[in-house]
């Protein structure tokens, strides 16, 4: 049965149901970075962890470091925590693109250093990347979020190798659609239908139960899709994205 779990960014939507969907396999203890508070019903088996993917302080990271010490070594770690902004480039404040990257890059690639520094991912355990459609297709109106999670998995796939030499640790990919969480509901264009979009339960499950040798997840029929389309007709669909959300965000 899997260890300690580590995951980012535990407080609302894939990451709240990756917690959950832990909680009922009885897998833990359970380790969760969040910015927000620990919620009432937190306890037991789980340990919540104030932290700020985008401080760049380095005492807070020095910090993190100890406390991490102490509930390590990780069998499984999932760097879920993201922001987006959408809107045209230029309107978006410069210091709001620069938190964009912060929490959804810089921020993962910090952790995932500190953690081999220091020796806390377990020998033949996995690390789970949170990407997004983007890898796939252009994202019109939402250049950072998809600048940063393209660089995410450029991450993975570099540290794919390596790490399974080093340690038998299995990097994993994951690259959703849509979901039905309160941040898409935040971000979405006028009109959107929450009802189109995936249910970050189901896959909160699909990412605990990826085999330890597959690298890539387009969680539902509707991601495996728009993949394919994407890498085929790459021009066609951003011009596509361009319609869906470009056009109509306010």
């Amino acid at each position: 049965m899997m260890g300690r779990v580590l995951i980012t960014g535990g407080s609302s939507g894939l990451g709240k149901a990756l917690v959950a969907a832990c909680h009922d396999r009885g897998l833990g203890p359970v380790s969760v970075l969040d910015v927000a508070p620990a919620p009432d019903a937190a306890g037991g088996k789980l340990d919540w962890v104030l932290h700020d993917m985008a401080d760049t302080r380095a005492q807070s990271w020095s910090a993190l470091a100890e406390t991490l010490q102490e509930q390590g070594p990780f069998d499984l770690v999932i760097l879920n925590a993201g922001i987006s902004a959408t809107g045209r480039f230029e309107g978006i404040p410069l210091a709001t693109h620069l938190a964009v990257a912060r929490v959804n890059l810089l921020g993962p690639m910090r952790l995932v250093h500190m953690l081999l520094h220091a020796g806390l991912l377990a020998q033949g355990g996995r690390v789970v990347f949170i990407s997004s459609l983007s890898v796939y297709t252009g994202y019109p109106g939402a250049a950072s979020y998809a600048a940063s999670k393209d660089g995410l998995a450029s991450l993975a796939r570099a540290l794919r190798k390596p790490l399974r030499k080093a340690g038998n640790i299995s990097v994993q990919l994951v690259c959703p659609g849509p979901m039905d969480t309160p941040h898409a509901a935040r971000h979405a264009p006028e009109g959107a239908r929450a009802d189109r979009r995936s249910d970050p339960a189901r896959v909160a499950r699909q990412i605990l139960e990826l085999p330890q040798g597959r690298f890539v997840l387009l969680p539902g029929l509707g991601a495996k899709l728009a993949a394919v389309a994407g890498t085929l007709f790459p021009h066609m669909m951003t011009r596509i994205m361009g319609k869906v959300l470009f056009a109509r965000l306010k």
